[in-house]
């Protein structure tokens, strides 16, 4: 075995390890939660909250996101070890006279073998778990609807990247091209995705009448912006989870409010919550994550060349760039999970704390801690993780943690 391939089963062995063991710690730190701890009681705006549902509901979660986790690295395994994508390109050359279509197909055919993979996961999840604790009310038709959809996207975009890959791979300058070609896709996407991805899955709504929309442009006009939109998605025809979000770039942008935001908050607390999104957006806080994605890709791109002229390719059999592509995704994307993703989320819920403030500075901090209480409690959200989970997965800080930085603003 060579020393690419001995790398590789090391990289695999701590990854997989790694991601197991924090599941471990978040379990064993979920069995220790027991009751509503004396300091919550001074911070919760609504007592009344279903602590030990709420323990139930994360553990099943955590059961889920385990097993898709173990399925990934049992699916990488055996890439690997029956040489999958070469087996699957030489059938295609021989096949295909088209090089580069070809090439597009490999990444399609991945694309549809990561999908097969999570779907049963995605079932448990959506019908399982979530129906479980009433929050799911999506139909069987409306999730095979969506899961066909998912396929068609990473089909697409997994066509498009090996198809590019293969092009720009014969200039000796294909890290420097590869680097731009996937910095102009990302703003391209960035720009459609309000237009074009997110209403395949809700439809999206102008928020222009009543006690809410006057509110929201009255705080707008106190800020001295213009509504580029603000609209509300239909999302309890799915889910009664609670959300918003901003999407898009600068006048592509989109703020969206789900509708069980709006049915479960008064005008005031949809103020709040519309103020942290736009915090977000004034913030500029995408375009940073955008600029911290692009150095992340940079430097896994230089390590995709190091690899490639110190022999990776080879040590997998890999007789065309897009294979190569294939065994460098698996190799380079555990190494992000290892060492690029603490960084990358820690960012993302400094953001989010970044985010709260500018609100609560302008609309009042109690106005937007009651505003994240209520979201935390029909969304059974208010537990804290175990310090190394929440470091590799969560996104947002834990609420008690927002509520706290929220604590000392009027």
């Amino acid at each position: 075995m060579n020393m690419w391939r001995v790398l590789f089963w090391l990289l695999w062995g701590s990854a997989a390890l790694w991601e197991a063991l924090l599941h471990l710690l978040e379990w064993r730190y979920l069995k220790g939660k027991t009751g509503l701890p004396l300091d919550y009681k001074e911070t919760t705006y609504l007592p009344s909250f279903k602590w030990d549902r709420s323990v139930a509901y994360a553990k099943e979660r955590l059961k889920v996101s385990l097993g898709e986790t173990l399925t990934n690295y049992a699916l990488y395994a055996l890439i690997v070890m029956w040489g999958v994508p070469t087996l699957i390109d030489e059938y295609l050359m021989l096949k295909i006279r088209a090089p580069l279509l070809a090439s597009g197909l490999l990444g399609a055919s991945m694309a549809l073998l990561f999908w097969i993979c999570s779907l049963p996961w995605s079932w448990i999840k959506v019908f399982d778990v979530e129906r479980t604790f009433g929050f799911s009310r999506v139909t069987k038709k409306t999730f095979f609807r969506d899961q066909a959809i998912k396929l068609i996207l990473m089909s697409l975009v997994s066509f498009g990247g090996l198809g590019c890959f293969a092009l720009l791979f014969k200039s000796p300058l294909w890290p420097l091209y590869l680097a731009i070609a996937l910095i102009l896709f990302e703003i391209v996407a960035m720009f459609i995705l309000p237009f074009v991805i997110i209403p395949m899955f809700f439809k999206l709504t102008p928020l222009t009448q009543g006690e809410v929309a006057e509110k929201l442009e009255s705080f707008l006009a106190e800020m001295g912006l213009k509504n580029s939109g603000i609209y509300v998605a239909d999302a309890s025809k799915r889910t009664l989870h609670s959300n918003a979000f901003v999407s898009g770039l600068g006048k592509a942008k989109k703020i969206v409010l789900f509708d069980t935001l709006l049915s479960s908050l008064t005008p005031d607390e949809v103020c709040a919550v519309f103020g942290h999104e736009l915090g977000h957006w004034i913030s500029r806080h995408a375009i940073k994550r955008m600029g911290l994605l692009w150095t992340a890709q940079i430097i896994l791109i230089l390590l995709a060349y190091i690899m490639f002229n110190a022999g990776f390719g080879q040590s997998f059999h890999a007789q065309s760039p897009q294979t190569f592509a294939v065994y460098a995704f698996l190799f380079l994307n555990m190494l992000v999970t290892l060492f690029f993703q603490p960084l990358i989320l820690s960012v993302s819920r400094r953001q989010e704390l970044e985010a709260d403030f500018f609100a609560a500075s302008r609309l009042g901090g109690h106005q937007m801690a009651q505003a994240l209480s209520k979201i935390s409690t029909s969304n059974l959200g208010w537990l804290t993780s175990h310090p190394l989970y929440e470091m590799w997965y969560l996104t947002h800080p834990p609420i008690y943690e927002r509520l706290k930085a929220l604590k000392d603003i009027p």
